[in-house]
């Protein structure tokens, strides 16, 4: 029982109130770091493969089961058909660009789209 007591005397003569308060703008702090990185990165195209201007980029992907998905990749002029899986990566065959449909205009996606996207699911 004199453990208790003793604990409950460490208490800073502030209160836990303080405390809380304390906590939660640090909190808010970290919330603010993070979404101020969050719009760097993407205006720095950090995330892309990369960066702008690649020569690699994935046109479409489709997860065939958990470990398994195939990927159409554009290579510079070249698109590869790519499986994945347990093992390493197959380059399945090559498929004519020009027998690909139209690619929609890349446009940049902000935080505030994803969301939205999300809360129309």
């Amino acid at each position: 029982m004199g453990v208790w007591l003793q604990a409950a005397s460490d208490v800073p003569s502030t209160g836990y109130g303080a405390a809380l308060l304390q906590m939660l703008l640090a909190l808010a702090a970290v919330c603010v770091l993070a979404v101020v990185a969050l719009r760097w990165g993407a205006r720095g195209g950090l995330g892309a493969l990369g960066g702008r201007g690649a020569k690699v980029r994935v046109i479409e992907r489709v997860h065939l089961d958990a470990r398994r998905a195939l990927y159409l990749v554009r290579v510079g002029d070249k698109v590869l058909l790519v499986g994945a899986g347990d093992g390493p990566l197959s380059v399945l065959c090559e498929v004519d660009p020009k027998t690909l449909p139209e690619e929609p205009e890349a446009r940049a996606t902000s935080f505030a789209d994803v969301l939205d996207r999300f809360r129309r699911k």
